[in-house]
């Protein structure tokens, strides 16, 4: 039988409860009180903004982009983020950032909204001291934001609304794998004028090698796309997008822009979609008989010296640690398991479709300070010639475009990866912690 009182207690709990958090106020405070705080170990800063604003885009009117140096992040958008084990995801990226109770936690925003949603989340954890400031404040008294040096290479979901609707030079990418009858992400509702590519337009079976340079080329001129192009790329999970940014960038096409977070991002912002089919249109002429970008994407032979000549290089390796380890190969098709000997491992996520290393909760690049700290603790100098690699490319790609987004110029990656690398019986293999 029903514990009615049971019941009616509980519901009267959360209604209190939650009254309490939307009537909750906090303390307001100004630049000087940001000024003198941002450097003590009891005070945290954190950005509530999209992460597309922390990383260097002027949103919300602001006439400045980037965030407060020494603030950390936590996103407003991540609370209503809709995921498994959401709860754990969120606690493990307060403690990683050090947003704790026992600090004087600093929220701000550029809306005088966004930092009252993360507000009230951490007053339903039991933190109480917590303060608002309206980064506004920070730009018209003309003190300096930190961006990041490429930052326009991933955008968020408005940015490329409002390039869509005002260049009529824009050309849009949903990429996946699949020929566009059988992608069905492509075929419920895809960004306005978005022509569908399928991955296997640049690779090929069985060891999913990209395909040679003249092949490349001539994938661009299928797809219209010039030296000259000005290219915007997505996907639902963002790492397809990322796989052609790279080839994209490796041919020398002069403006690749990423979706930050996918698909879920653009709807996240309720903007239009169509479900009409945009053909590809063809043309005759590239603008080089050749890849122009040539250190983007490197080969086998480089990554052997990297994988030995590890005082000025390093081969990272962007894979799973049962991966690296040989515990596994991480692929259904693959038997070799093991790593390239001299490979250093620079993590990626769950298994070989995943991320998590790299992304926050809603799929966005991860806070790129966090990233380079992360580096530091595997032993990767980011001051070195950085080689990604990882299975076939993907994972890797990923991790090469946030690589020069935060600044890391001298990176490349080694595409064909493991694949091609335990392929040849010749190649040094490690197993083993």
């Amino acid at each position: 039988m029903l514990n009615l009182k049971s019941i009616f207690s509980k519901i009267t709990l959360f209604s209190i409860c939650t009254l309490n958090i939307f009537a909750q106020t906090y303390n307001t405070i100004s630049v000087k009180d940001i000024e003198k705080m941002k450097y003590k170990k009891d005070v945290v800063i954190v950005d509530t903004r999209i992460g597309d604003a922390f990383n260097g885009w002027a949103l919300d009117n602001m006439k400045l982009g980037g965030h407060i140096e020494g603030a950390t992040d936590f996103s407003f958008n991540w609370i209503s983020t809709d995921v498994k084990n959401k709860d754990a995801i969120l606690n493990k990226a307060l403690s990683d950032k050090g947003i704790t109770k026992d600090k004087k936690v600093i929220l701000y925003d550029s809306n005088d909204k966004d930092a009252k949603i993360v507000a009230d989340y951490l007053y339903a954890k039991g933190f109480t001291n917590i303060s608002l400031f309206n980064v506004k404040k920070w730009e018209e008294a003309k003190k300096p934001l930190v961006s990041y040096n490429n930052y326009k290479l991933i955008a968020p979901a408005k940015v490329i609304a409002d390039k869509i609707n005002n260049d009529k030079n824009i050309m849009v990418f949903e990429v996946a794998w699949g020929e566009e009858k059988i992608a069905e992400d492509y075929l419920k509702g895809h960004l306005p004028g978005a022509v569908h590519i399928n991955t296997d337009e640049i690779e090929f079976a069985p060891l999913w090698s990209i395909m040679p340079d003249d092949k490349l080329i001539q994938f661009a001129k299928n797809n219209g796309i010039t030296k000259d192009s000005k290219v915007i790329l997505y996907s639902t999970d963002p790492m397809p997008s990322y796989r052609i940014a790279a080839i994209l960038k490796y041919m020398g096409v002069s403006e690749v822009t990423v979706l930050n977070g996918g698909l879920p991002a653009w709807k996240r912002e309720n903007l239009p979609l169509e479900t009409k089919s945009n053909p590809k249109k063809p043309i005759t002429d590239f603008g080089s008989d050749k890849p122009l970008n040539k250190d983007f994407i490197v080969g086998i032979e480089e990554a052997k010296k990297a994988a030995i000549n590890t005082a000025k290089e390093l081969l990272v390796n962007i894979r799973t640690w049962d991966e690296y380890i040989g515990k596994i190969s991480g692929y259904y098709d693959l038997k070799y398991k093991g790593r390239p000997t001299g490979s250093v491992w620079g993590e990626s996520g769950s298994d070989a479709h995943h991320l998590e290393a790299y992304r926050n909760i809603d799929n966005t690049m991860k806070n790129g300070n966090e990233i380079i700290a992360r580096w530091k603790e595997l032993g990767i100098d980011p001051n070195k010639k950085l080689i990604f690699f990882c299975g076939s490319g993907w994972r890797a790609a990923e991790v090469l475009i946030f690589s020069k987004v935060i600044g890391v110029e001298n990176a490349s990656l080694y595409s064909n990866g493991w694949y091609e690398w335990s392929s040849n019986p010749n190649n040094p293999v490690s197993i083993g912690e």
